[in-house]
């Protein structure tokens, strides 16, 4: 039985690896833009823990206006309405544009690699029992 539990969340963690790298791939192998975006208004989110917002930006890409949705949720309305935020975005795809963050996806991968490695050892008996 806990065999199947290791295994299991570790095809979880790779799948959710997989899921966000296979975006951010093109990240890493095209080359990046960089464009200034206005926030045009915000999303409302409501959930479990209250109501979350999130931006939406709006820019001017080679092929035209876009306008995205930041990917990142806040408790309030931030940034302001109108404010003018940075935003990078692979060539060719403008829908990917976000806000930069790269220390928060790094510790994302860290933290999902972890977890591979942590279930992988549990499940190889390499952990201490405690």
């Amino acid at each position: 039985m806990r065999e199947w539990l290791h295994l299991g969340g570790i095809a979880l963690c790779l799948f959710a690896l997989w899921a966000i790298a296979r975006r951010d791939w093109l990240r890493l192998t095209r080359p990046v833009r960089r464009v200034l975006a206005e926030v045009c208004g915000h999303r409302k989110m409501v959930g479990g823990d209250g109501t979350d917002w999130a931006a939406i930006y709006r820019f001017q890409a080679e092929d035209g206006a876009h306008e995205v949705i930041d990917q990142v949720l806040s408790s309030k309305l931030s940034p302001p309405l109108g404010a003018m935020v940075e935003l990078t975005y692979p060539a060719g795809r403008p829908d990917l544009a976000r806000p930069p963050r790269p220390l928060m996806w790094v510790a994302v991968y860290l933290l999902l690699a972890g977890m591979v490695a942590m279930l992988a050892a549990s499940a190889l008996g390499l952990l201490p029992k405690g």
